[in-house]
């Protein structure tokens, strides 16, 4: 936790938990948001979001197993009692769990005090934020012309920077067969014709999603190099027994001029000290709804900076985690572009209260609202209502 909210809610702040309540929504039809509610008893609501595809029930187990030593606990107990922890049996469904409460609470602190979140942790000159847009949610066919008109209406939208998940049925065990490299040769028949689509000056970034093996990863790197790449994101899976082979991949991908990315699942610094201290990747991605919150991102981000290694934020989500995330950016005055789910829903603005980000030539600017400047419409979501989305062990972005 940031210092200033430590110092804070030890000090001035008496509001007690009164209730916790978690609100899942169907935003599109492959995809949920779920978002938290901290309510104190001096009639405040902090928002956090713990959107997690498909985990939605044991979203909701997980908070009625923590609610009863949750209600009447302070702020700044919620920070010190509270905090993610890599070894959590619960594992990310838990530490999705604790990381909306610190989202939360920091909203309310903000809130007590009058500041906005990025104020109250010590940023005083605000400024736009770059943003680049993941498009794969609203690519209507998985064509390489679907993918490109995409992509192109990211870029028509103002982004410099657009983001595509080109592969499908296509996993480690796969990658090197005669079916997992047809399934490749579709991935860069995409890549290809998204970058005609966009053009040689917009970054071109691609997210693999764990579905390569090393050999496979290094016969893509060479091919996709041909499309100027800005960076090749989670080619392989991130075990530790993948260590080796991710850092021969980083090394081969500088080699052609590409940057690797990875490690957006990772839990408080410890869980990223790997692969920050052994070089694995040029940039690494932690969660806001994920790493722990805003304390343990600042930790994350302290270590990379030792290291030489930049910060992304992870960011594809409903509104509460982008607010967040642009926050946290101002905050830790990172400078790489934040990432946005572009074109998922018309909810992302029609279900918020308060004002948004302001997106405006690919950058994303937000107010001076104390907290976090929105809350989400209750009412408006209750009218859509969760669809679960099925788990699926062959897409390794569900595990």
């Amino acid at each position: 936790m940031n210092n200033q909210v430590r110092d804070y809610v030890l000090s001035s702040s008496h509001a007690r938990i009164k209730e916790v309540r978690l609100i899942s929504i169907a935003a599109a039809p492959r995809s949920n948001w779920s978002f938290l509610l901290l309510d104190t008893d001096d009639d405040r609501t902090g928002w956090g979001e713990l959107t997690l595809r498909s985990y939605e029930r044991w979203l909701g187990l997980a908070l009625e197993d923590l609610r009863p030593s949750l209600i009447g606990k302070s702020l700044a107990q919620v920070f010190s009692d509270f905090a993610a922890r890599p070894s959590l049996p619960s594992g990310r469904v838990g530490n999705a769990l604790l990381s909306a409460l610190d989202q939360a609470a920091t909203d309310l602190v903000a809130q007590v005090k009058g500041q906005p979140i990025f104020e109250l942790l010590g940023c005083r000159h605000k400024r736009p934020l770059r943003g680049y847009a993941t498009v794969n949610r609203s690519v209507r066919e998985r064509t390489p012309e679907g993918f490109a008109q995409a992509s192109l209406r990211a870029v028509e939208a103002g982004f410099r920077g657009v983001k595509i998940m080109p592969f499908d049925a296509l996993l480690p065990a796969t990658a090197s067969t005669p079916q997992g490299k047809h399934e490749i040769e579709r991935a860069l028949e995409r890549i290809e014709a998204v970058r005609e689509a966009v053009g040689s000056e917009i970054q071109l970034m691609v997210d693999c999603h764990w579905r390569l093996d090393e050999a496979s990863a290094m016969t893509f790197i060479n091919r996709a190099a041909q499309s100027n790449l800005h960076w090749v994101e989670c080619p392989v899976p991130e075990s530790e027994l993948w260590d080796a082979a991710i850092a021969r991949l980083r090394q081969h991908a500088n080699a052609h001029g590409i940057l690797l990315a990875g490690a957006e699942n990772g839990v408080c610094a410890s869980g990223y000290a790997r692969f920050i201290q052994k070089g694995l990747y040029d940039v690494v991605m932690p969660d806001i709804k994920y790493c722990g919150g805003y304390g343990e991102l600042g930790h994350i981000v302290g270590l990379a900076r030792e290291n030489g290694v930049s910060v992304s934020l992870h960011n594809p989500s409903g509104p509460v985690a982008h607010m967040h995330s642009l926050h946290a950016c101002l905050a830790l005055g990172l400078d790489q572009p934040v990432e946005h789910q572009f074109s998922e829903s018309p909810l992302f603005q029609s279900l918020i209260n308060g004002v948004g980000p302001v997106t405006a030539n690919g950058c994303f600017e937000i107010g001076e609202a104390a907290g976090l400047g929105i809350s989400v419409d209750t009412e408006r979501a209750a009218s859509h209502p969760l669809a679960y989305v099925p788990l699926s062990l062959a897409d390794p972005s569900f595990a």
